[in-house]
């Protein structure tokens, strides 16, 4: 195919995205964190990225085409971009594969309409790719597949080209990932910069990240973990920085649990499925991450519609379990 080494078409097609008019706004994302070409395959079979590093398999950049490997950079990239291994954290806790799925199914979609046929980009074999879940994200694909996986329709085809190291989004404390958070929007920003104006499917998808301020998913988080300020647990990720400043370094402390918290979503008639969707996977992020005692969950709209009491244990019956109610005016006092 070429005389060019796996790493060297590598390179070479990245610089043909980020100078592409169209995936300009991405580069900041492309060159964000380290990229790595795998030698041993048994360590790499295709490609992965951890949400911030991407890390390609020599031997199968080998077997694709120039247009493949662009399809296959920028679909890393866009996990990046849409921060889906932090995002969606708890759908992999819940069942791994079909959110492996669910989040490919909405990247090849945006990258596949993208093209308009030029050609340009070409998604690899094995990708999922379905039309049915245009304008759609990850969580409400992912219930779509698990619908259809209990009900013995297969929860989708397509097996995906590459993994996704959620283990090690898993790992990270929540300092970790608000700085990773603030690079991405960083990288967009500058992308977007470069390129004015934004055009196209994919060019949308990081406009509408960059017209948030900060997303409401991030502020509840921060706002989540400060209650989870204790002395439970210490941790040599982060360093003491009283002790950093007398020039010790001893670790910090913090608490992985909290007492009972109230959850209230707004069920008003101005609240789409989708963004009910997103709350509810907020919600069980939340019960997975800091593991209260137990959650109060409030539907409303102009009174308090229903609600719901889940203790520990209970956490992963939520989406099966729940039934929102509301759709009438916005009154929140």
């Amino acid at each position: 195919m070429s005389d060019l080494t796996p790493e060297q078409r590598v390179q070479r097609n990245s610089l043909a995205v980020m100078t592409h008019p169209k995936y300009r706004p991405l580069g900041g994302i492309i060159m964000m964190g380290k990229t790595t070409v795998e030698e041993d395959a048994a360590q790499c079979p295709t490609a992965y990225t951890d949400g911030f590093n991407v890390v390609y398999g020599a031997a199968y950049i080998a077997t694709l085409r120039d247009e493949e490997i662009r399809f296959l950079i920028l679909h890393e990239s866009m996990h990046k971009a849409l921060r889906h291994l932090t995002t969606w954290l708890w759908m992999w806790k819940e069942h791994p594969e079909l959110a492996n799925r669910a989040c490919d199914y909405v990247i090849n979609l945006l990258l596949f309409l993208s093209d308009e046929g030029t050609r340009f980009i070409l998604m690899p074999s094995q990708g999922c790719l379905d039309m049915r879940f245009r304008d759609m994200d990850a969580g409400e694909v992912y219930r779509i597949l698990k619908q259809e996986k209990e009900s013995g329709k297969g929860g989708g085809s397509g097996e995906g080209f590459d993994s996704h190291k959620w283990e090690v989004a898993k790992d990270q404390t929540p300092a970790e990932a608000a700085a990773i958070g603030d690079e991405v929007k960083r990288a967009l920003q500058q992308g977007a910069l470069l390129v004015g104006k934004l055009g196209g499917d994919v060019a949308r998808a990081v406009s509408d990240i960059l017209k948030q301020d900060k997303d409401w998913r991030e502020e509840l988080w921060e706002y989540i973990t400060h209650l989870c300020g204790g002395r439970d647990i210490s941790t040599w990720r982060r360093p003491s920085r009283r002790s950093v400043d007398s020039g010790n370094y001893t670790p910090s402390y913090y608490s992985e649990s909290v007492g009972r918290i109230v959850i209230a979503v707004d069920t008003s008639g101005s609240i789409t499925g989708k963004v009910i969707a997103a709350f509810l996977g907020t919600v069980m992020n939340i019960a997975e991450s800091v593991k209260p005692e137990l959650i109060d969950l409030l539907y409303w709209d102009s009174q308090v519609a229903a609600h719901e009491k889940y203790g520990e244990g209970q956490y992963d019956t939520v989406l099966a379990s729940t039934k929102p109610k509301g759709g009438g005016g916005t009154s929140p006092s």
